[in-house]
């Protein structure tokens, strides 16, 4: 099973699930030998999910309390109606007048169109016609997602977002606005947006491993499904990956261990951001931190 391109935008394999009462997902313990550095907790979130996700350890969840601050990449909540739609208009929309039509090949057009209505979206053009490629495959990614059962509502940075309102300050680690602009800037390269396509025809398949990975936590079945077996066999991947996940991690190491220096710091980010030799995880103990995951 391959899961390249536009999987990864959601982060979104078919294994067992470790049957219990709650979860600790894919979590670690951060600390630094040092009276100058707190300590942390870091978690991995599935941007969507659905209840069966829940509910936490206790040990997770008294983790939380025991934390000064809550990071996440961003926060939707921060950004009103009027400033989503000037962003839509900004990164994820054509300029007025020109449609995916003009700039996508035949060919790739029926595909998206195809897998539109088989998701039930039975007119994709006159709700989709303005979107630009990459926010075309986050919104097929979703739709895919919704069919199944996982919702935004359920998802893990969702889910502490909703728990330190009012109680807990809460700070991004990216924004939405960097999202969006890092997304419409990806090179479209038709070829691996078209293998993506198809790739997302496994979509159940994909979606029952990943949630097969973060309750059995098991981060480096993680990423060979996300990153190491697509980066094997699609090596014209790897300027995607740089963008998405490589210089994305290092900058949130830096701010994880920035944030470290003050205070506890409860962070919680995309579970595919996690392991690997490139991974937040390893780039922490580059920096000279202690992490211990927990089981």
């Amino acid at each position: 099973m391959k899961a390249p391109l536009l999987a990864l935008i959601v982060l979104v394999f078919s294994c067992s699930v470790l049957a219990r009462e709650s979860y600790v997902g894919l979590s670690w313990d951060v600390k630094k030998d040092s009276d100058k550095y707190a300590s942390a907790y870091l978690i991995g979130a599935v941007h969507m999910a659905n209840s069966s996700f829940y509910p936490f350890d206790k040990k997770i969840l008294d983790r939380f309390t025991k934390s000064d601050v809550l990071l996440v990449e961003a926060d939707e909540s921060r950004v009103s109606e009027a400033d989503m739609n000037a962003l839509m208009s900004k990164y994820a929309l054509y300029p007025e007048g020109v449609h995916y039509r003009d700039e996508l090949s035949a060919p790739l057009v029926e595909r998206i169109e195809m897998m539109f209505r088989a998701l039930g979206i039975s007119e994709p053009d006159a709700l989709f016609g303005s979107y630009r490629p990459g926010f075309l495959g986050l919104s097929l990614a979703a739709l895919q997602a919704q069919s199944l059962g996982y919702e935004a509502s359920y998802g893990i940075d969702r889910y502490f977002l909703d728990r330190a309102q009012y109680k807990k300050p809460v700070e991004e680690l990216e924004g939405l606005a960097f999202q969006m602009e890092l997304l419409e800037n990806l090179p479209i390269n038709e070829a691996v947006f078209g293998q993506s396509l198809l790739a997302m025809a496994d979509y159940q398949e994909q979606w029952q491993a990943i949630e097969a990975a973060w309750k059995n936590s098991d981060g480096v079945a993680l990423y060979n499904m996300v990153i190491a077996e697509p980066m094997r066999d699609f090596p014209e991947l790897k300027p995607y990956f740089e963008k998405l996940f490589f210089e994305r991690n290092r900058t949130m190491a830096d701010k994880i261990v920035a944030c470290m220096q003050t205070r506890v710091c409860f962070v919680v980010v995309g579970a595919g951001h996690l392991d690997g030799p490139a991974g937040v995880v390893e780039l922490l103990r580059e920096r000279g931190l202690s992490l211990t995951q927990l089981q």
